[in-house]
């Protein structure tokens, strides 16, 4: 037998002693209307999941950035018990201090260990298999027997994060808190819609981050892209004809020709470690770099782990974008 197998065939034979000698966190006070268990959540997907949760999780092992941040906002610290290492960066969390003593961190990268998230002994296994690495751990997990909630999409529009914070909340026994998430959303969204109006100009806006060691050209799947768009912006990737965020060259950004640059910073490195494409000579004279439209905001507010503080990311750009009509 493959000895991989073989050891997480053991460790799922000791996760019922593990689980005993857990101990289970108090739970945060919450609506009754949120605490019947067991119950069954219906996953989105190919095929669509029947996810059966016999009680109210309390042991919550969040695989990615993205469900760590919204489990935190949804169930607290005092249930999770483990997060990735990076969900601990200021940059890309608004709970980072609360992160930073969730028990275990896991390590850096797309690439979850199955043997370490069993020996946790979670009652329920959060991630978003958007990488090849969470999706051969989501098929490992699968044979252990524990409750996965296993995310498809990428928390890339609005809507999917509503949609994923309504199913996390049922998962979790905190649909109501789910629900007031995302009408905090939906008013915040709606009000800077209808301060906007029908911009009268639509300025070409190049999104680059920098969460792989250097500057990705990022396309419309990420959240920042929906973001620039309802904020009364478009993508100049979609002018180039760039379908997925990638590496990007001077080349790249001087065809584009942007009317402004918005820098997502995942890493916490700021502007400088973005230094290697816009000081750029060629790049560094287009009117966006020369005339000062580069704008820096962090992950935190502008990708998928922001949560409800997306709203503050969609808020900031469109203040960016049109200061005449955000006043």
């Amino acid at each position: 037998m493959n000895p991989t197998l073989i050891r997480l065939a053991a460790a799922v034979l000791g996760l019922g002693l593990l689980t005993a000698c857990a101990p289970a966190p108090a739970a945060p006070a919450n609506h009754p209307s949120d605490a019947a268990f067991p119950r069954t959540v219906q996953v989105p997907g190919d095929p669509v999941r029947q996810i059966t949760i016999p009680a109210r999780p309390q042991r919550i092992a969040a695989l990615s950035p993205d469900t760590a941040e919204a489990a935190m906002e949804l169930a607290g610290p005092d249930r999770l018990i483990a997060v990735p290492a990076s969900s601990a960066g200021a940059s890309l969390s608004s709970h980072a201090e609360q992160m930073a003593k969730v028990p275990t961190k896991l390590p850096p990268g797309n690439d979850p260990d199955p043997e370490q998230i069993i020996s946790l002994a979670p009652d329920l296994i959060l991630v978003t298999t958007r990488h090849g690495g969470e999706r051969d751990a989501r098929a490992a997990l699968a044979k252990a027997g524990i409750p996965m909630i296993a995310i498809g999409n990428g928390w890339s529009t609005l809507e999917e994060v509503k949609q994923n914070l309504t199913l996390l909340g049922t998962a979790l026994g905190a649909e109501s808190t789910a629900a007031e998430l995302n009408a905090e959303l939906d008013r915040r969204a709606r009000d800077v819609a209808a301060r906007l109006g029908e911009p009268a100009r639509r300025p070409g806006v190049a999104i680059l981050s920098n969460q792989a060691g250097r500057p990705f050209i990022n396309a419309a799947d990420v959240l920042a892209s929906d973001l620039v768009k309802r904020a009364g912006g478009d993508l100049v990737a979609d002018k180039i004809g760039l379908r997925a965020t990638a590496p990007v060259t001077a080349e790249q950004l001087i065809a584009a020709a942007p009317d402004a640059i918005l820098l997502i910073d995942v890493t916490g490195k700021g502007r400088e470690s973005f230094a290697g494409v816009l000081d750029n000579p060629a790049v560094a004279e287009l009117p966006a770099v020369r005339d000062g439209r580069v704008k820096l905001l962090p992950a935190r507010i502008s990708y998928g782990t922001g949560g409800v503080r997306v709203a503050d990311g969609l808020e900031e750009i469109a203040r960016w974008l049109h200061p005449e009509e955000m006043r």
